[in-house]
């Protein structure tokens, strides 16, 4: 009983330890600047994995590798905006492989964290759950505020100049098509992003010349 008590504490720790790391390493970062993509974000996504994880009935040391692999997903944000995805599997290797984490959790979480790039595409319910916290914005009374930070955040990298009718048509289109995979999400925060969409629409068409 002892031995399954340390061996329950050990994974929990790691869970912990991973915390500090990530945010501090994104606190460390030009990821501490973003308008969107920020420690916040992060910090969010991690306490949505477990909201949706909570409904799917994934506990334990099911659930591990999915927090571990929110709180890794966005640190290639530190070095590039293209293609992060990549550079933040660079990172939680990195960081497991020296925790002697388990190659078969590490698959997990490499997969996970592969999954969120853009147009998701989820296989396996752990990917599905991860994917889900990563637009659980989407669901949010708060979209809209956080959805100009994102604006703001595309204009900073890539310089794009968006018009408000270019931005509304933008996402009215990614919405419409942006599927949820998890109970929670179809349900839940799909009932919330319908609504969003049709404000989105109701402001596009305010914008149209």
């Amino acid at each position: 009983m002892a031995l399954n008590f340390l061996k329950g504490f050990n994974k929990t720790n790691l869970v912990s330890k991973t915390y500090e790391y990530c945010i501090d390493f994104l606190n460390n970062s030009r990821c501490k600047t973003l308008p969107f993509h920020s420690v916040q974000h992060t910090d969010d996504v991690y306490q949505y994995v477990r909201t949706i994880a909570n409904y799917e009935e994934v506990y334990g040391s099911d659930l591990e590798p999915i927090l571990i692999a929110a709180l890794f997903h966005d640190t290639g944000m530190a070095e590039t905006y293209i293609d992060h995805e990549e550079q933040s599997v660079i990172h939680a290797t990195e960081f497991l492989k020296e925790n002697d984490y388990p190659s078969s959790k590490l698959e997990i979480v490499q997969n996970c964290i592969m999954a969120t790039k853009m147009p998701q595409n989820p296989k396996t319910k752990a990917e599905k759950i991860l994917c889900d916290a990563d637009l659980y914005h989407l669901g949010l009374e708060s979209y809209i505020f956080r959805n100009e930070r994102l604006r703001a955040e595309w204009e900073l990298f890539f310089n794009n100049q968006f018009s408000d009718e270019e931005w509304f048509a933008l996402n009215v289109d990614f919405l419409d098509t942006q599927k949820y995979h998890t109970w929670f999400g179809k349900t839940v925060l799909n009932n919330r992003k319908d609504l969003n969409c049709k404000m989105l629409k109701e402001r596009h068409e305010k914008y149209k010349h």
